[in-house]
This record gives structure tokens, sequence and C-alpha cells, in this order.
């Protein structure tokens, strides 16, 4: 090829490929700023919600009034903390949702943490907690009057099983009823960065399934437009 030709043809390759280089730089950091909003550092979007309930000794969930509850979770710990606080409250006057601690041996107390809406799935909990004995949280109120403690677990953090959470619980009697009032659960700040980072792996790995049935929505319908 005449010199200017060959030239011409280098100098729109190079742009070309300067150009879907800057393509390919916009795209990761647009999904570097997406990866930061999911991590979430600081907290600043969270929501949260728990859920707590009354089982009985099959594990099964009781219908009548008095059974379980549920409310908005805070966290309450300062920003950067080395302890990461949860809290909620629950209102001990509401006649009809209300949770009671009884006093009888076929009762365990059971509830689940969650984040990202007040609906609860498997993908936004935080943790769970383990199955109290609701006579043994009496025992521990007969030494500390109105509180109790226990553990939940945070199942996606590696060595979860020696990792527990700690919980604590707030009661108040009301008409001769002992009503739970709140529940603050405490992890440390290193556990909460690893459970948000496998939040993160999710979404990425979400993305990447999404990516690949495209790419196969693609083909099938190049496949089709060269049959017709």
């Amino acid at each position: 090829l005449p010199l200017p030709i060959a030239t011409a043809r280098h100098t729109l390759a190079a742009h070309q490929a300067e150009a879907a280089n800057m393509a390919d730089t916009k795209v990761a950091e647009k999904e570097k700023k997406a990866e930061k909003k999911v991590m979430d550092e600081n907290d600043e979007a969270f929501c949260g919600y728990c859920s707590l309930q009354m089982l009985d000794s099959d594990g099964l969930a009781s219908r009548v009034k008095g059974c379980n509850v549920k409310a908005p979770v805070q966290i309450v710990s300062l920003p950067g903390a080395d302890l990461v606080v949860f809290e909620a409250h629950f209102l001990t006057t509401n006649p009809l949702s209300f949770l009671e601690i009884r006093n009888e041996e076929q009762f365990y107390l059971f509830g689940q943490l969650w984040m990202d809406g007040p609906k609860h799935s498997e993908a936004n909990q935080i943790c769970q907690l383990v199955p109290l004995k609701m006579q043994d949280c009496i025992k521990q109120s007969d030494q500390t009057p109105h509180a109790f403690a226990g553990e939940a677990q945070c199942q996606v953090l590696r060595n979860s099983t020696s990792r527990l959470v700690s919980a604590s619980f707030t009661t108040e009697d009301k008409k001769f009823k002992t009503k739970l009032a709140k529940v603050t659960l405490t992890m440390p700040r290193e556990a909460w960065m690893e459970y948000k980072t496998y939040r993160v792996r999710g979404w990425k790995a979400g993305k990447n399934w999404a990516g690949q049935d495209k790419d196969e929505d693609d083909e099938k319908k190049k496949d089709e437009d060269k049959k017709d």
C-alpha cells in the first residue's frame, strides 16, 4: 500500500483501539462505582428489619396473639466503631402485636435480622437467632431483672459457628405477661465488613449470570437471523 494510505489505516486502528480502551475504562469505573454503593461501607443506606417469634418444640410457629413481633432495625453504634450495634424496639402496650416470653418448657424464642426492605429472604438475611428456651429466658430475668441474653449466627461468615453474634433482650411486664420490648445485636466490625463483602460477591454473581443469559439470547438471535 502507498505510505499515506498505510499510515491512515494505522492511525484509524490506533484511534479505534484507544476508543475501545476508553469505553472499557468507563465500564470498569461504572461497575466499581456500583460495587461501592452495594458495599455501603459507612452504612449510609442501611435499612434493616427483624422478626422474632415463639416456636414450639417441633420448630412450628403459633398463629395466636402474642407469639410474634416485627420491627425496623437501626444501627446505633458510632460510624467506624469496632463493634456494630443493631437495635429494634417493640411496643409492649400494643394489645394485638406483641411477643410474650412464656414460662413453659415447650416454647422457644427464635428470630431473624435482615436488610434491604421489609421482606425477608435468604439473600438479604444478616443473621438468625440460635433458638432460646423461653424458660431459660425467664431464669436469666430472675437474675438480671427484665433482661436476658442469647446468640445469633451469621451463616455467611467463615467459621460462622465459632463466631456467633451476641444478642441481648429487654422485657417489660404488662398485665401479668412478660413482653419483649427490645433486642440488641452486637457484631464485630470485621465480621460486618466480611458479611457485606459476601453480599458484593453475590451481587457480582447475579450480574455474571444475567450477562451469560444475555449472551446466549444474542447467539440464538444470530442463529435465527442466519436461517432467515
